[in-house]
């Protein structure tokens, strides 16, 4: 990709985009990676854990491999761009979320005064008047 001097993406959280395929041409629209990358996610899914079970029902309606693999995850990438808990576009919000019970949560660590301080240690030196 080259570089664009007042490229303010990264500043309002825009998600990368690819447009230009190299040797194979250009999109006619650029596209974001993290929707591509839910769609084959969704899809590799789908193949990997329900490919049995879409098999026996496509012998008793045809339309209904198309519909698990192309339409649902369509569906859930148009789902991710338009769910936007406290702001956030879903995949941010899910990362933060891990990010904060890793590191966090699970450290079973308490803020007092900008420093950091494990629980077990704060329990023991609180001492009341």
């Amino acid at each position: 990709m080259k570089w664009e001097p007042y490229n303010y993406s990264v500043a309002f959280k825009e998600p990368y985009r690819i447009q230009d395929l190299g040797n194979l041409g250009r999109l006619p629209a650029p596209i974001a990676v993290v929707n591509i990358g839910s769609f084959i996610l969704v899809l590799g899914l789908m193949w990997g854990f329900f490919r049995e079970f879409i098999q026996s029902v496509s012998e008793t309606l045809p339309f209904f491999p198309a519909l698990c693999y192309i339409g649902l995850p369509v569906a859930s990438v148009l789902l991710l761009n338009k769910v936007q808990p406290d702001g956030k576009k879903l995949h941010y919000y899910v990362f933060d979320l891990i990010l904060y019970t890793v590191s966090i949560q699970w450290r079973n660590v308490v803020f007092f005064n900008g420093s950091s301080y494990k629980r077990s240690e704060v329990d023991k030196k609180i001492h009341f008047k």
